[in-house]
């Protein structure tokens, strides 16, 4: 500001050091700091005074009140008050008279904060005369947008005051010149939005347009979910609107997936029927071994509607949330198919293709410290070629067109970073292989009979596949979690080895299916399963068997609840009546 006049009341001139000579006036702070010089015209000053809008006074920081302030924060305000420190205040306060006579801050309210926490206990305001709260409101919102310091929540919500409390209509505002009904209208949406996404937008870690995507989903749950994936995946606002108009549309195809019909009811201890993508059950770096095999997207009954962009976004969720459970140290071992069937949905080549899945879970996982250490090769003695009409020779077959038999898939296995720990030297001994199993585990091709015949799901993988890995990369007592459990075969193998399992399985249509394979009938409770699985257990920690324990227990196969841990089932099994 320039050739201001200095106007210092009565009441508080004593408190300034003022030094003034015939051509300038200069005010100094209690700590000589160098407030603004101005200007001293001798001539017709009471007649400009006058005639002057606002004046500039030192006022007492205590009078000041702010009655309505844009910003939600005051920030940092390191940085200002050094400038201060340096250059003295540029730009004095400025307020306004209410109609009780207090002076209410329009604009300043971070300079005002900042000499305060220095000290300060005057303050040079310039004085707006004959304005009412609602145009106070509106300036302050016009200086700080000159100065473009509001981020979209802080115009949205003063947006949202000049209507509910200032009684202004959006087309009054268009008027005022804060753009168009309908972009008004959209910055209020943000407000809908949960507070965690809100203070990502204030935060710029995410923007304005990533926010009104995000108004499109249905719930707060999907809301900060997709929220999470635009930060960590670094997704532009129109690849966020893709992903959700994706996400919506596949929505609508449920719609026409069939009903399950009966599902059995009851639950099954360890074993959650829901999405992977929220294994909230289960408590940070809480598994020590994970064995599964994702969907290859081979266009299975539990794939119908969904796109491989899709498919790829769903593995990748389940993969974080695999990685915030799995102990340092730990073991991931993923049976990933290729797929040999493979047509982009973005590309017009008629031919179909090998896409290649191994190198992205790589990628996926690399990203949480979990690296890919050892490669076992599974080859599966299928059905004889002769009886495969899609391969079988034929005089009529086309030479050059043979396609190769896909007989073998990957295992893959993971280590996260760290040390994991090391159990007593009984359950080491106990968990060991064999000299035998070592010499035949090794070798990195594996001949594993697949399940020729898959009653209630599509596709069983053999307990053999999994019993070995399970053995080879965990201890007795440890926990073991698939999160696309399927028919149960890993929880089931891994109960039977002494170890604690868990499984998640989104498809209530296969909850039979997992039932039956763990033993698991309507007429057995949950509760008495895990009494049994733990009686087991507990007699499997001491081979020596009393003349008490002749006649054979019945065996019951049962996954144990979270409460439950080898090791501490004398004084928890009391507990297990309240899982029912």
């Amino acid at each position: 500001m320039s050739n201001f006049e200095t106007k210092a009341r009565g009441d508080i001139q004593d408190s300034k050091d003022m030094r003034i000579n015939n051509d300038q006036a200069t005010i100094f702070d209690e700590g000589g700091i160098l407030m603004k010089e101005l200007e001293v015209k001798e001539n017709a000053k009471t007649e400009e005074l006058q005639n002057i809008d606002a004046t500039i006074y030192s006022v007492s920081i205590d009078e000041l009140v702010i009655d309505y302030h844009l910003r939600t924060t005051d920030g940092n305000l390191d940085s200002l008050q050094g400038s201060i420190r340096r250059d003295g205040l540029q730009e004095p306060i400025l307020v306004y008279k209410d109609e009780g006579g207090r002076l209410c801050v329009i604009d300043g309210c971070r300079r005002l904060a900042a000499v305060k926490e220095m000290g300060w206990k005057r303050v040079p305001c310039m004085i707006k005369a004959g304005i009412k709260r609602d145009e106070a409101a509106h300036l302050s919102y016009v200086k700080n947008m000159e100065r473009n310091s509001l981020n979209a929540i802080e115009v949205a919500l003063h947006i949202k005051a000049m209507r509910d409390d200032f009684g202004y209509t959006l087309r009054d505002l268009e008027i005022k010149g804060y753009g168009s009904a309908p972009a008004l209208a959209n910055k209020l949406k943000l407000l809908e939005l949960p507070d965690k996404i809100q203070k990502q937008i204030q935060e710029d870690k995410i923007t304005q347009a990533h926010g009104l995507s995000l108004t499109k989903l249905n719930t707060a749950d999907e809301q900060i979910r997709f929220a999470k994936r635009i930060v960590d995946d670094d997704l532009t606002a129109k690849r966020t609107d893709i992903r959700i108009k994706k996400y919506l549309d596949k929505d609508k195809k449920k719609n026409h997936k069939p009903k399950v019909p009966n599902t059995p009811p009851g639950d099954i201890p360890g074993v959650y029927m829901k999405d992977s993508r929220d294994m909230g059950e289960l408590p940070d770096k809480s598994v020590h071994l994970i064995m599964s095999s994702p969907p290859y997207f081979v266009g299975k009954e539990y794939e119908v509607g969904m796109s491989f962009e899709e498919h790829c976004e769903m593995v990748q969720d389940v993969l974080k949330e695999c990685a915030r459970v799995l102990k340092p140290g730990g073991i991931m071992a993923l049976n990933v198919g290729d797929i040999h069937v493979f047509k982009s949905t973005k590309s017009k080549n008629p031919i179909t293709q090998c896409e290649l899945m191994g190198h992205r879970y790589q990628s996926w996982l690399r990203r949480h410290d979990i690296y890919l250490t050892d490669l076992i090769m599974w080859w599966k003695e299928l059905i004889p070629w002769t009886k495969r009409p899609d391969i079988a020779y034929t005089p009529d077959a086309v030479h050059t067109s043979y396609r190769i038999l896909s007989n073998f898939e990957p295992v893959y296995i993971f280590r996260k970073k760290g040390e994991r720990e090391v159990p007593s030297e009984d359950v080491v001994l106990k968990s060991k292989i064999t000299k035998e199993q070592f010499l035949a585990w090794t070798p990195g091709v594996w001949a594993i009979k697949p399940v020729h015949t898959q009653i209630g799901h599509p596709t069983i993988y053999p307990d053999e596949l999994c019993s070995r890995l399970i053995k080879m990369f965990s201890y007795e007592g440890d926990t073991v979690l698939d999160p696309w459990l399927g028919s149960g075969t890993t929880v089931k193998v891994a109960l039977e080895l002494n170890r604690v399992g868990y499984g998640y399985e989104r498809e209530l249509q296969y909850k039979q299916t997992i039932m039956d394979r763990l033993g698991i009938t309507n007429k057995v409770s949950g509760a008495e399963a895990v009494q049994q699985m733990a009686k087991n257990i507990e007699a499997a920690k001491d081979p020596i068997v009393t003349s008490d324990q002749d006649e054979e227990a019945p065996v019951v196969e049962a996954v144990m609840p979270s409460h439950l841990a080898v090791g501490s089932f004398n004084e928890n099994v009391n507990e297990v009546s309240s899982i029912e």
